[in-house]
């Protein structure tokens, strides 16, 4: 009796002094148990953490009162203060977090207000819930080259970012808003963007009006938030200070501009191609050899050597995600195989840059492939679906036959990859430079290849995706598509450090409760087969009913039923009591499952699972006491 006495004191005694263990290490102490590790931050995160020059202050908005009766928006809330204990904890000091209630008619909405938070009314009452993130920092230190007047005009000034709504169906991508907000903040120069193209992305002359062509809406929307330089095909080298390069069908290149994109890749800058075996947008319709500048080949030297595999004489037709055309007066619309709508099953749902998309129009589009002993590693996130196939290029320059298409059309049940992520290792296709000329900074070889490509130039062409109109001077673009919503979040994804590009979609937090929903999907199909046969039932009687209405007793309008018609009425309303006695039994049985599943489950937390836990323990304590007589 003593040494079980002796041994339920130790376990206390041991029990107590983990606690007081933990509570002097603070929060650093913690243990991520989740199955997908949620709680641990990427190794991309702690990079930026790590490199913070700044201090920043993050300010968590949330309405307290407002959210009062919004139980998953407060749980969600709790979890994305974890998240941000997290940060702080792994930042070293250079990060600090505020929560803040922004009562109503507060100097706290106020400054939520101020900051562009996104106010959501969620009652009838008025009540606006406010959930956003702000971060704050000073800019850093003034260059050398600023003038005195610049200098002392950014001394102190404050940069603010923030996250206006931080909505619960994107908890996947939590992790990547707050360390892009983290890393955008720290930022004092935009983004920029060096842009190469064949095509008059940026504006020409439009040979069918005879008139000035305006700049490519999506490439427009570019410039402004972003530095967008554009660069010429006889460049040598690439300026250090882009931060991406953009290429839209380039024209034919020499070997030191290929040798230039070349070593910008090797070091790691990030390279966003747009490639199209057919560029309907250029000036000849896509007509190769008759004066377009842009050429579908001119980057196959690099691509090889990026272990891409790119055949520009072939376009995918694809069945399934087929547009319907408007053929012309007196012939009926068809379905286009080369013009394709993408909708989410085509998207890669784990990436950030396509998640939030509904719907990407591409036209003649080509496919990429993974070469046969690649060093880097491909990673495809637009796709065709498996009722596809790969046809001549030629068959789709100045329209192609539509009926010709789908008559020879033969699915190669596989689905081709329109669009690809290329990252890893990667060679240079100029080993020994060019002419045998190495510049002084040549590089062989990298592991940080961070190259993407897209299979199409007229997805980002205004027909495909937008209606832009002028208004008064003012070019308002109206949307119905997500095409240009596809630039958008590509250059902002890339044009970020290598660290925020190697983020990725986080699992759930929420575990779905599987044998549940089976239970309820089982009752919910027989419950929907009962539902039916009662409509059915109802329209049979709404029928005879119809058929009655001429059946009136003179001009008093009162309706005559015979014996039989009033036996058959009668009939089908206790026909009908007892239907809806048998759905209410469906939906009884339903619960009574649930119900017993979730009763079993309360034993087994309760008292099965301790149980087995005190005579695991005593089992311990009993050969503990075996070994000691021994």
């Amino acid at each position: 009796m003593k040494f079980k006495l002796f041994s339920l004191l130790a376990l206390l005694l041991g029990f107590i002094g983990g606690a007081f263990l933990l509570n002097q290490l603070g929060s650093g102490a913690r243990l991520d148990l989740t199955e997908q590790k949620l709680y641990t931050l990427s190794e991309g995160t702690r990079n930026i953490l790590a490199q913070l020059n700044q201090p920043v202050e993050l300010e968590l908005y949330f309405s307290q009162k407002a959210s009062a009766d919004l139980v998953k928006v407060r749980a969600y809330q709790q979890r994305v203060r974890e998240l941000l204990d997290e940060y702080v904890m792994l930042a070293g000091g250079k990060l600090s977090l505020k929560i803040i209630d922004p009562a109503p008619f507060s100097e706290e909405e106020d400054q939520a207000t101020a900051y562009g938070l996104q106010a959501v009314p969620v009652s009838v009452s008025g009540d606006n819930l406010y959930f956003g993130l702000v971060a704050k920092a000073q800019l850093p230190q003034a260059a050398e080259n600023q003038s005195s007047d610049e200098k002392a005009a950014d001394a102190g000034k404050e940069q603010v970012a923030q996250l206006p709504f931080l909505q619960p169906d994107r908890e996947a991508f939590l992790e990547y808003e707050i360390t892009q907000l983290i890393y955008q903040v720290q930022q004092s120069k935009p983004v920029v963007i060096g842009l190469l193209s064949g095509l008059d992305v940026r504006g020409g002359f439009n040979p069918q009006t005879g008139r000035p062509a305006p700049a490519w809406m999506a490439i427009d929307q570019l410039d402004g938030p972003y530095e967008l330089r554009s660069l010429t095909a006889g460049l040598d080298h690439i300026d250090d200070d882009i931060d991406l390069l953009l290429l839209v069908q380039p024209p034919e290149l020499t070997d030191s501009a290929l040798y230039a994109i070349d070593q910008f890749a090797l070091k790691g800058g990030r390279v966003l191609a747009f490639l199209d075996p057919v560029a309907e947008t250029a000036p000849n319709g896509g007509l190769m050899g008759m004066g377009d500048s842009g050429s579908a080949s001119s980057l196959n030297k690099l691509l090889q050597n990026w272990g891409v595999g790119w055949n520009p004489d072939q376009v995918v037709l694809d069945a399934a995600n087929a547009l319907v055309v408007n053929q012309g007066p007196g012939r009926p619309p068809l379905r286009h195989f080369g013009l394709l709508a993408l909708h989410p099953e085509s998207l890669n749902a784990d990436d950030v840059v396509t998640a939030q998309l509904e719907a990407i129009n591409l036209s003649s589009v080509g496919h990429f492939t993974a070469l046969e002993n690649a060093l880097s590693s491909i990673e495809p996130w637009l796709y065709s679906s498996t009722e596809a196939m790969l046809t001549d290029a030629n068959r789709l320059r100045m329209g192609g036959d539509l009926m010709a298409l789908q008559r020879d059309f033969v699915p190669a049940n596989e689905e081709f990859n329109l669009a690809v992520r290329v990252q890893g290792k990667a060679d240079s296709a100029f080993p020994d430079g060019v002419d045998g000329v190495k510049t002084d900074t040549h590089l062989a070889s990298t592991e940080r290849l961070a190259v993407t490509l897209v299979a199409d130039t007229d997805v980002l062409s205004d027909r495909l995706w937008v209606q832009v109109q002028n208004f008064f001077g003012q070019r308002i673009a109206s949307p119905w598509a997500d095409n240009g919503a596809l630039l958008v979040n590509l250059a902002d994804h890339l044009g970020g450090s290598a660290d925020l590009i190697s983020l990725r979609a986080r699992g759930q937090y929420n575990r779905p409760f599987e044998r549940v929903n089976t239970l309820r999907r089982d009752a919910e199909q027989q419950f929907l087969a009962s539902e039916q046969r009662l409509q059915q039932e109802l329209e049979e009687t709404e029928q005879q009913l119809s058929a009655l209405q001429d059946q009136r007793d003179g001009d008093n309008g009162v309706l005559t039923l015979s014996a039989e018609q009033q036996a058959a009425l009668e009939q089908f309303q206790q026909k009908k009591i007892e239907i809806r006695k048998e759905l209410r039994n469906v939906q009884h049985e339903l619960d009574k499952d649930i119900e017993a599943l979730g009763m079993r489950l309360k034993v087994l937390n309760i008292f099965v699972l301790p149980l087995l836990f005190t005579l695991l323990l005593w089992a311990l304590v009993a050969w503990q006491r075996r070994r000691q007589s021994l």
